[in-house]
């Protein structure tokens, strides 16, 4: 993904409410703000959060603030429009680059989900604070839900062509379902996290990536297989 620090420079938004940064100092007063945003909303309810707090996390004023964002609720939409904006910037990157764009199929899978959980975990609070925004505000989920039809397009683009040169060709339709279940799963995980899976575990990596080669009908590489097989090897060999 780009550098988070350089989000609000290289990613245009046009919010109502958002007064454009024309200079480098408000161009980094701006950067900060959002970046304090994303800290605070990691460590608690945004709904809680006060804009003073902001300012003094980001080492600015109130008068700062609202120089930059008209309210609150527009702060949280710009913050929303940017982290999904520059989750999509980097799935164009991983996409394009040759040890993606060329690898095995299984390996193509493998990435895809490791980008795809790297993003919960690194958003989870915006996601949380998002999903519970939802119950009062009914488009506060709208920004999650057109980020994933995006990045499943991106995702289509070169799985399509995959899956018919294996002669396991699938619909744009069913390959939209398959990730419907993985996003399913991961904010389950972050607003839940029920259990017997975290967000954060390893597993959760290895299982979605399997999920997806199974759901594909790819053939998980061979180390996988090898892994999931050593508990029962310990096991045995405890027996004896």
């Amino acid at each position: 993904m780009p550098d988070a620090d350089q989000t609000a420079t290289t990613i245009g938004i046009q919010l109502d409410g958002v007064t454009p940064a024309l200079q480098a100092r408000s161009q980094a007063t701006f950067n900060a703000l959002i970046q304090a945003g994303r800290r605070v909303m990691g460590a608690k309810d945004f709904e809680a959060v006060r804009i003073n707090e902001i300012a003094r996390t980001a080492g600015a004023s109130i008068g700062a603030f609202y120089g930059r964002f008209a309210n609150k609720e527009v702060f949280f939409s710009a913050i929303q429009e940017i982290t999904v904006s520059e989750i999509e910037a980097g799935m164009r990157v991983l996409l394009a680059q040759p040890s993606v764009a060329q690898a095995g199929d299984s390996e193509f899978l493998f990435a895809i989900a490791r980008f795809w959980i790297g993003f919960y975990r690194t958003h989870r609070g915006l996601y949380v604070a998002s999903f519970k925004h939802s119950r009062t505000r009914p488009g506060a989920w709208t920004p999650f839900k057109r980020l994933g039809r995006n990045l499943v397009s991106l995702v289509i683009k070169q799985l399509v062509p995959r899956l018919r040169r294996l002669d396991k060709s699938r619909t744009e339709r069913d390959i939209r379902i398959a990730f419907q279940f993985v996003n399913g799963l991961l904010v389950n995980a972050v607003v839940n996290d029920p259990g017997p899976m975290s967000l954060d575990d390893a597993e959760m990596e290895r299982s979605v990536a399997r999920f997806l080669c199974a759901y594909f009908g790819i053939q998980a590489p061979a180390a996988t297989r090898k892994n999931r097989q050593k508990p029962a090897k310990n096991r045995q060999s405890k027996r004896s």
